[in-house]
């Protein structure tokens, strides 16, 4: 699966800026008696352009876009649109006094300032709202290409790590050896397994899901492992749910489930806990995880893996400025809140 995405805005943003340069300079030439004048005159405007609707558009409107700051920016937009046009009105007077001065040709129709109308103002104003109006589009629709590229990236990265060789060895592997000792068990492991494969085959790669198909996923996966470590392990879960047919991403959770099995103490000096609390209330999700951690390692636990790495990623796409994730970790207990706004 490739997509073709605009790698660098400079790609796009420069040739822009040597289109607007053209149409200032086609506008102007006709009008004036010396091609340098009409060159120069168009050079300026642009770098004084420039650099205030690239700050409108790339540092204020993205954050008016992060912040739904949406009524300040259109103050925000009025002012740099009043102030491009005053700029442009500045550089018509000045030049109009180098012509008299002699440093250009006299008599050009353009810079002719001895007779503005009372609405004089209004195209120098309208030129600077459409740039501007044009170059905010321009950005929106680079961070939209950006935003897909991500989502395309990250689309690709969860298809290729739902089902992880290991995990699927691990499983494979003890129902082969529950085969010998116990078919029963081992048939019911081999069932909630399917179940497993079969939500990541049909579900894994839809945007949406509903609350109680994500859940019975993660009870699936829980079942899984708590068959597979037996009374190594003691684990507890607690789920209160208001809304079960609202929807969510898909695959949201299951990392932070997967990484507590991964790290929890387990062995026969050592018995183990996982606690899990999920919950939602209205618009508030809640996911709440304790695991215990060996006391026979020193190792901390990875919380730049891929896996978690990956997911924090995603939270930003999905739900930027309106989730907050806290991971602790003591030399025994591993905590992991989840708390979304949806």
């Amino acid at each position: 699966m490739k997509v073709d995405l605009i790698k660098n805005d400079k790609l796009v943003i420069i040739p822009f800026w040597i289109l607007i340069f053209f149409i200032f300079w086609l506008q102007v030439l006709p009008q004036v008696k010396s091609i340098w004048e009409s060159i120069l005159f168009s050079v300026l405007l642009v770098l004084t352009i420039c650099p205030i609707a690239n700050y409108l558009s790339g540092s204020l409107l993205l954050k008016a876009m992060k912040q739904k700051g949406v009524k300040l920016f259109m103050f925000q937009f009025s002012f740099f649109s009043l102030l491009i046009g005053f700029a442009f009105l500045a550089y018509i007077n000045l030049f109009f006094w180098l012509e008299n001065s002699g440093v250009f040709p006299s008599g050009s129709e353009y810079f002719d300032v001895t007779d503005l109308a009372p609405y004089a103002f209004f195209i120098p104003l309208s030129s600077g709202i459409i740039i501007n109006i044009t170059i905010c589009g321009l950005r929106f629709f680079l961070e939209y290409i950006k935003s897909q590229k991500i989502l395309v990236e990250y689309q690709l990265r969860t298809l290729q790590h739902q089902v992880t060789p290991h995990f699927m060895f691990n499983v494979l592997n003890h129902i082969h050896i529950l085969m010998q000792t116990d078919v029963d068990l081992a048939s019911d492991l081999l069932i909630k397994y399917s179940e497993i494969l079969r939500y990541q085959l049909y579900n894994g790669d839809k945007q949406k899901v509903t609350l109680e198909q994500d859940i019975q996923f993660l009870k699936d996966f829980i079942a899984v492992e708590e068959i597979r470590w037996g009374d190594k392990l003691v684990v507890t879960s607690s789920w209160k749910i208001e809304q079960p047919q609202k929807e969510i991403p898909a695959l949201l959770f299951i990392t932070f489930i997967e990484n507590a099995f991964k790290h929890v103490s387990k062995s026969d000096f050592e018995k183990g806990y996982i606690d899990i609390d999920f919950r939602q209330e209205g618009d508030t999700l809640c996911l709440k995880i304790e695991n215990s951690k060996s006391t026979f390692s020193g190792k901390k636990i990875n919380t730049g893996g891929l896996g978690l790495k990956n997911i924090k990623e995603r939270l930003e796409i999905l739900y930027f400025g309106c989730y907050n994730l806290t991971i602790e970790e003591t030399d025994a207990v591993y905590r992991t809140k989840l708390i979304i706004n949806i």
